[in-house]
């Protein structure tokens, strides 16, 4: 069972904690996506275990849940650590944006990193496949429904201020 902090609507820290998966209405648990992004402008996605409850056999970006007492960059290079065996440092980092569910609050953040797949160690409980992928490759994607559904939320803004800021 995994014990997370919860938050109230504000995004303000409250002194509450609960189990990961435990949704309550007005409470909110913090999450996290990080898009690795190659020279190339392609960016490394996984496909998520078929053994995964949550939207299995689906392509998606490195990302889950902030622990207890974690901050959203610790859990960011501890999650890419975890699922692909990469190390990151808070240097590594750039913050992206930041967007409110009903039962979460998530922060994307963006990597600039060349990895050769062949360093990737995925784990095996998370992660199946990796591969590097287009912009336009990922659009086509999520049309297709190949990847998770939560990305539908915000991909296009991601790419758009990903444009904005290289400018």
């Amino acid at each position: 069972m995994e014990i997370v902090d919860v938050y109230n609507k504000r995004k303000e820290l409250t002194k509450e904690k609960k189990e990961r998966y435990e949704r309550i209405n007005g409470k909110y648990t913090q999450y996290i996506h990080v898009w690795i992004m190659n020279d190339k402008n392609q960016f490394l996605i996984q496909k998520r275990s078929e053994n995964k409850k949550i939207n299995p056999n689906k392509w998606s970006q490195t990302g889950g849940a902030v622990d207890c007492g974690e901050t959203v960059i610790q859990a960011a290079i501890r999650e890419v650590k975890e699922e692909l065996g990469i190390n990151l440092t808070k240097e590594n980092i750039e913050f992206m944006l930041s967007y409110k569910r009903r039962y979460t609050f998530m922060d994307v953040f963006l990597v600039r990193k060349n990895i050769e797949l062949k360093d990737v160690v995925m784990q095996k409980e998370e992660v199946q496949k990796v591969k590097w992928a287009t912009e336009e490759e990922i659009e086509d994607m999520v049309k297709s429904g190949e990847i998770v559904g939560t990305l539908k939320l915000y991909y296009k803004l991601f790419f758009d201020l990903l444009k904005d800021y290289d400018k």
